[in-house]
């Protein structure tokens, strides 16, 4: 028998045990993304807002404080934010969130991610974060909601990124910024959650210049005019 026909016996005996539920493995391995590619920077919460705290190295104490009306705490290294419910039933205050300068590398950003943590075995009323207005600068909203908009539509772990409206140039001493607003009852649990931008390094002051994935190239930016009607 040929190898030819020998491997299409085996791939044909391998389909028959599959299909009669004898089953069979298969193995796959995820690649990183490219050099240069996908990279997540973190926002931090810069200025204390009641009920949002950093979790730097702060005590429950502290955290329980901040998350009322009292002292509050902010962080620009540490990404990990708590929000407590609000005062009343429905929003509460809003907190606004920056990343770090670069000042190290051009970069363009290309999606916007949020990872949310619920406490376990919680049974009170679950709370919604909600974001606004992710802009670079003093730009306009990258967002195609102009209004509030669940941060589950951006959540982390989905098989693909959210899009924007655009896919600005960041760099030093620009800073991405986005609107954070938890949405819930009085009763309702903490929620800790973090948030990125995604970016391609374009260009990086000690290793080089990077060559950036397909979406992020500058003949995928082609446009006609910040006006297009689709004419």
């Amino acid at each position: 028998m040929r190898k030819q026909d020998q491997f299409r016996a085996q791939q044909a005996k391998i389909a028959r045990a599959q299909a009669q539920g004898v089953g069979g493995l298969k193995f796959v391995a995820q690649s990183p993304p490219g050099l240069g590619r996908l990279i997540r920077i973190p926002f931090y919460l810069e200025t204390g807002v009641n009920r949002f705290a950093s979790l730097n190295g702060s005590t429950d104490a502290n955290i329980t404080l901040a998350l009322g009306a009292g002292a509050v705490i902010a962080s620009t290294t540490f990404p990990a934010i708590v929000a407590g419910p609000p005062a009343l039933v429905g929003a509460g205050p809003t907190a606004l969130l920056r990343t770090p300068q670069i000042s190290w590398a051009l970069l363009r950003i290309v999606g916007f991610e949020v990872c949310l943590y619920s406490p376990p075995n919680d049974d009170s009323y679950p709370m919604e974060l909600a974001v606004q207005d992710l802009k670079v600068g003093g730009g306009a909203t990258l967002f195609v909601h102009e209004d509030w908009a669940p941060a589950s539509i951006y959540q982390a772990y989905q098989p693909s990124l959210a899009g924007l409206r655009d896919y600005p140039i960041l760099e030093s001493p620009n800073q991405a910024e986005v609107q954070v607003q938890v949405v819930g009852d009085t009763t309702s649990h903490r929620l800790t959650f973090t948030a990125s931008i995604v970016a391609e390094i374009l260009s990086d002051d000690q290793v080089g210049q990077h060559i950036p994935g397909a979406y992020a190239r500058s003949g995928a930016m082609v446009r006609q005019g910040g006006s297009y009607l689709g004419q």
